[in-house]
């Protein structure tokens, strides 16, 4: 040192005060590039890493004619790096005129315009934690000097790295711990099995690199495995997907698991192949992967698969994280498979789940809102932003436009997506119904309340409750809805205890409330308190661009429900849809494909002359008949021509109602006198 120029030599000193306290690999080497800088001729310097536990040598580097540049990085076989040049005496290494002999490790440093390297072994108690390296963009050897400089720096770096390296492993096992606590937590949430598959399967999901991971179960016949797949890009057959993968348990991992009840690492995949399908793992970016068991009373019930696009072993702290996780899976899942046997066989559970198997049966449009219009993209934007809050949402738009999606896509995005969203439509209950089907009634209420009936507000509770057709409810039954939004509490139809529910409201109206509210028909009070949060869902003639997404999915829909093979829409046929108004919207779009393919016979489907809908029909005057009817038959007879002619549709702005000048309740009584039906 006492030979050393005075400004490396102050360097140094500075050295030693930056390197002061750190604790994190990367701020180390950007501490280090700062320290390079003072060497003359220098193209690239950086810091190697070495992993004894992987066999693993991680080099990052930089370039110093970039100063702001950002660090790289690239992870090696501790066999193929700097380690064997340095080699167990732990002594400098100085390259060769790299364009003349460059050894392998340091081909990819050549490349780098890098005509003379130098490494020197970073030591900490009797061990080469890395090195410390530079590269000279001309042949030159670096004077000694300089190589003194390089080794100093080296011996005060290496007890910082040592720190980092300690520190960062500290860090892990905080966050493995904290990972475990979350994961027991997630999977614990429930006793459904579904459920416990799926949490599991995202905290899995949230662990893997990009290799992928699945929770592999033995099947009840001891031979099959089904594997429920999750994360990373792997292709068929090894992608996530919904429906578990059944593959044969004879020559799997599973079954060297089962057999010795511990833990299979495999080696890199590149090199060795053991099991059946390790070479199509490889083929699809696997190197390495664990395979954990899932033991419960003694018995091996499934395994944990983790994958890894790395070539180097796993970190035994990862393989203890991996263990625990596979336990904790499979007692979750066996509690789930207990619960499952007790759920089916309990009465009382059947009886609660009556509104939830009642709202499976009901199609909702192919089961997803469709289409990738600017306005379809804005309206999920706004359904993401609403979701997460409990306020309540008013959604108006055309008949026909999927108001009730939205509502869905709403409550499952939300906190309460876990329980039911209840719906009520408003237009097809009988008013004198109306409140009864809300707020339930006691036995005896009225006379057919034979028996004490539960609401929907109740059926609802800690959910959401769905208004549709929310205009068309009496003054009456909205002053009582209003109670209930207010204070969250209401009473029985001849009831007397008050009952407070927690319940998220999303109402759904085609009509204009603002017009009703001057008119009277409808409270302003309840609408203002309705419309916290209005979202208006575009009609189709808006976003024709989703007519071919949404013949897609209207025909895939079909495809399984008939049983057919539809592959692809007639060109002109597809033209003439998107040239349509659609009144009538996506529900009228879905009739018009529906009817077409029940009329389709081959891989195409065209749209003939009897699939386009009927224009309503118009009526007019006619000549008086040959012969008299009564007042009665001639009523009847034109409601039914009315019905006709809306569709069967009684309220809104295009039904009967409005057509004949009634008020839709006056109108239903009529019908029920005339014995007049609205499909006959």
């Amino acid at each position: 040192m006492q030979n050393m120029p005075d400004g490396l030599r102050d360097a140094l000193l500075l050295d030693a005060l930056a390197l002061r306290g750190l604790d994190d690999t990367r701020r180390l080497v950007e501490t280090v590039r700062r320290s390079l800088r003072e060497v003359p001729g220098l193209a690239v310097g950086g810091i190697g890493v070495h992993n004894a536990e992987r066999e693993a040598f991680e080099r990052i580097w930089f370039r110093l004619d970039a100063p702001d540049g950002p660090l790289a990085a690239v992870t090696l076989r501790a066999d193929e790096s700097e380690l064997p040049l340095i080699g167990e005496q732990a002594v400098a290494y100085v390259s060769d005129d790299l364009d003349e002999s460059c050894p392998p490790p340091l081909a990819d440093i050549a490349r780098l315009r890098v005509r003379r390297y130098l490494a020197v072994p970073m030591c900490f108690a009797d061990r080469i934690v890395g090195c410390l390296f530079a590269g000279w963009g001309a042949p030159v050897r670096p004077p000694h000097d300089v190589v003194d400089y390089l080794e100093l720096l080296a011996s005060l770096a290496a007890p910082v790295l040592w720190n980092c390296l300690t520190q960062e492993r500290l860090r892990r096992g905080d966050r493995r711990r904290d990972v475990l606590i979350a994961f027991g937590a997630a999977i614990n949430a429930s006793l459904e099995f579904d459920a416990v598959i799926t949490a599991a399967r995202k905290a899995v999901d949230s662990l893997a690199d990009d290799a992928g991971c699945s929770i592999d179960l033995l099947d009840a016949d001891g031979r099959t495995v089904h594997v429920y797949r999750a994360g990373g890009p792997l292709r068929p057959p090894f992608a996530p997907a919904v429906d578990p993968l059944a593959l044969p348990l004879e020559g799997s991992p599973l079954s060297w698991v089962r057999e010795h009840r511990k833990t299979h690492e495999s080696g890199d995949l590149s090199r060795e192949r053991r099991f059946r399908l390790d070479g199509e793992l490889c083929a699809a970016g696997v190197r390495r992967y664990v395979v954990a068991p899932m033991i419960v009373r003694g018995d091996v019930i499934g395994s944990l698969f983790m994958g890894s696009t790395s070539p180097h072993p796993p970190l035994r702290m990862d393989v203890w994280l991996y263990e625990n996780i596979a336990l904790q899976t499979g007692l979750a899942i066996e509690n789930a498979r207990q619960f499952l046997q007790l759920h089916k066989s309990s009465e009382r559970l059947a009886q609660q789940n009556v509104y939830l198997r009642e709202e499976i049966r009901l199609e909702h449009d192919a089961g997803e809102m469709v289409g990738r219009s600017p306005a379809m993209l804005k309206l999920r934007q706004t359904i993401a932003r609403v979701a997460p809050t409990d306020s309540t949402v008013l959604i108006y738009g055309q008949t026909g436009v999927g108001k009730e999606l939205v509502a869905r896509a709403i409550h499952e995005a939300s906190a309460r997506g876990e329980q039911p969203m209840v719906k009520v439509n408003c237009a097809a209950i009988p008013e004198g119904m109306v409140e009864s089907e809300l707020f339930g009634h006691e036995r005896g209420a009225f006379t057919s309340a034979v028996d004490r009936r539960i609401g929907r507000f109740e059926l609802s509770n800690e959910g959401t409750l769905f208004l549709d057709e929310v205009g068309e409810l009496s003054l009456t039954v909205q002053s009582k809805l209003l109670r209930v939004l207010q204070d969250g509490e209401f009473e029985r139809v001849g009831g007397t205890k008050t009952i407070r529910t927690n319940v998220r409201i999303i109402a759904a109206t085609n009509r204009d409330l603002p017009a009703m509210v001057e008119s009277g028909a409808f409270r302003s009070d309840l609408y203002y308190r309705l419309a916290v949060f209005p979202i208006h869902v575009p009609p189709l003639c808006d976003r024709p661009e989703d007519i071919p997404v949404l013949i897609e999915a209207f025909v895939a829909h079909f495809n399984r429900r008939m049983g057919k093979r539809v592959e692809r829409i007639d060109p002109v046929s597809q033209e003439r849809l998107m040239m349509r108004r659609w009144p009538g919207n996506i529900r009228e779009l879905r009739h018009v494909i529906e009817r077409a393919m029940i009329l389709c016979e081959g891989p195409m489907l065209a749209l003939a002359d009897d699939t386009e809908p009927q224009p309503p029909l118009v009526l007019t005057p006619s000549a008086p008949p040959r012969t008299i009817t009564s007042l009665d038959a001639a009523q009847a007879a034109h409601i039914r021509q009315a019905l006709l002619a809306t569709g069967g549709r009684i309220q809104g702005p295009n039904g009967a109602a409005a057509l004949l000048g009634l008020r839709p309740s006056t109108l239903r009584s009529r019908m029920r006198k005339l014995g007049v039906k609205r499909y006959a």
